[in-house]
Formats: structure tokens, C-alpha cells, sequence
């Protein structure tokens, strides 16, 4: 197995944290609002004895480049995504993302669709409904009016499923510090920032032109993303495969790992570059 590999690229001239991991066909993995791309730790734990697995912070987070705007675009952060690509050599990848992060992947897909080899879907969305939106503004406009620990215990209550955060009070506990102890804190004008990409996102009338093997994760208990969202995504990308994780939320990859990088993995072996 290949050690990590931590490195700093330049995007137009900007610095995009990355990190690889393992060895074989390359995945990119790409995170969701507000966190870094540490977050998939669980993931690529499950993959990198079979896959080169890339993981970078998004524009906003962790030690990239924090453009003090008042929006970012998830078309834009793709290009984000493309110039991870690019600058590590990377001609073809599957990609991974979450929430947001799959989002910024639909984008990649329908922009350099000659790029992305197989796509994953986790927990994510091409529009935004009603509850979402409300969920999206409710951590914007309070991230700066509550102390941390009452954002961090709202942010968990709304992420974690609530059969997971009965069963395992400890595990939010033990995240919660983790989160605190991270020395690459996010502003909170690249948080809004985040937020405004989120809610302006909107692919539904595009799906049909994904032209990439597609696997839509979703948990059955996530407070962000509604049933009825998830069947947009099936739906409307040809051949599209659902995993259902029955009791995870909006964090099913982190509360079931095995059984969500079982999947993945078997989705991506799959759909390998020799099949």
C-alpha cells in the first residue's frame, strides 16, 4: 500500500490542498459543505488497497484557497476539481462525491464527461427542495450568531441519523472534538459562501446527458435529502444504480463505512477501465 501523499497545487495561480493515498485506477473524491477533504478518511480506508485514491479541499476549506466572495458556484468548483485532475496527471478518474461534493461531480460530468471514467452519488441532489433550502439557510445565518458548540450539536442533529446518534452518543462526542481540534478553521464568509453554491445548484434538466456509469448513494433516515430527491437522481441518469443505506443519514458513508465502501467498491471494480 502507498503511503499518503500530501501536496500543494497551483489552480490559476491559487492553492488547492491535496492528498493521495493508494495505488491502481485513480478515484477523486469530493467533500461536502463546510468540511475539508480529510473527511473522507473512512472511505479511502476501504479503498486504498485497490484504488489511487485523491482527495482535495474544496475552495473554502481546510488549506485551499478562500476567495472572500460572496458565493461560490458548484460549476466553478468543479473546474476546481478538473485542475486536481490535471495537476497530478490524472487524464481519466471515477469520481466520488457528497452532498455538495456531488453536486461539483455532476458538474464535472456534464462539463468533461471524457474525464470521469464511473460517478457516485452520496446523499446529494440536481435541484433543491423546500426543506433543503431551509436547512441550507438555517446553518447559514446561524454559524455566526451561536457559539460553536450549540452550531456543532444543530450541524450533528441535522447530519447524523437519529437511530445512529441514539445508538452512539459517544461517536458524536468524539467527532465534535476532532472537528474543534482541526487547525484549518473555516471562515465563516467561505461557509456562506459554500452555502450560496448549494442552493444555486440545479442540474435536473441536464441528468440525462451524464453519460457515466452512476451509482446514487442514499441514506434512508437523511434529514437533508428527501426520498423523491434521490428518484430525481435515479431517474434521470441513464442506467442509474441505487444503494440504500436503510437507517443512515445525510452521513450514512461515515455511520455504515463497510457497508458503504462494500458497495462503492463493488460499483467501481465494476466499472473499471478493463471491463
Amino acid at each position: 500500500m502507498a503511503e499518503k501523499i500530501e501536496r500543494e497545487v497551483l489552480l490559476n495561480g491559487h492553492p488547492f490542498h491535496t492528498a493521495e493515498e493508494g495505488a491502481g485506477e485513480p478515484v477523486l473524491l469530493i467533500m461536502g459543505l463546510g468540511a475539508p477533504g480529510d473527511k473522507w478518511a473512512p472511505t479511502v480506508a476501504g479503498l486504498r488497497d485497490a484504488f489511487r485514491c485523491v482527495t482535495f479541499d474544496n475552495r473554502g476549506a481546510g488549506r485551499s484557497w478562500k476567495p472572500e466572495q460572496a458565493a461560490y458556484s458548484t460549476d466553478e468548483m468543479a473546474e476546481d476539481a478538473l485542475g486536481v485532475l490535471d495537476a497530478l496527471g490524472i487524464e481519466r478518474a471515477a469520481v466520488i462525491g457528497t452532498s455538495m461534493g456531488g453536486a461539483i461531480a455532476q458538474k464535472l460530468a456534464l462539463a468533461h464527461p471524457e474525464r470521469v471514467r464511473a460517478l457516485v452519488l452520496t446523499s446529494t441532489y440536481a435541484s433543491v427542495s423546500f426543506t433543503f433550502r431551509r436547512a441550507i439557510e438555517t446553518l447559514r445565518d446561524s454559524i455566526d450568531r451561536l457559539d460553536r458548540e450549540t452550531f456543532k450539536h444543530m450541524n450533528q442533529w441535522m447530519s447524523f441519523s437519529h437511530t445512529y446518534q441514539n445508538a452512539h452518543p459517544e461517536a458524536l462526542a468524539a467527532a465534535e472534538a476532532e472537528d474543534f481540534a482541526y487547525p484549518y478553521p473555516m471562515p465563516v464568509y467561505a461557509f456562506k459562501a459554500q452555502c450560496a453554491a448549494c442552493l444555486a445548484h440545479d442540474t435536473s434538466a441536464r441528468l440525462g446527458e451524464i453519460a457515466a456509469p452512476t451509482l446514487v448513494a442514499a441514506g434512508g433516515e437523511d434529514l437533508y435529502m428527501t426520498a423523491e430527491k434521490t428518484r430525481e437522481l435515479v431517474n434521470g441518469i441513464p442506467n442509474a444504480r441505487l444503494y440504500r443505506c436503510e437507517h443512515g443519514g445525510h452521513v450514512h458513508q461515515w455511520e455504515q463505512a463497510q457497508a458503504y465502501n462494500r458497495a462503492v467498491r463493488d460499483f467501481l471494480t465494476e466499472h473499471g477501465s478493463r471491463q
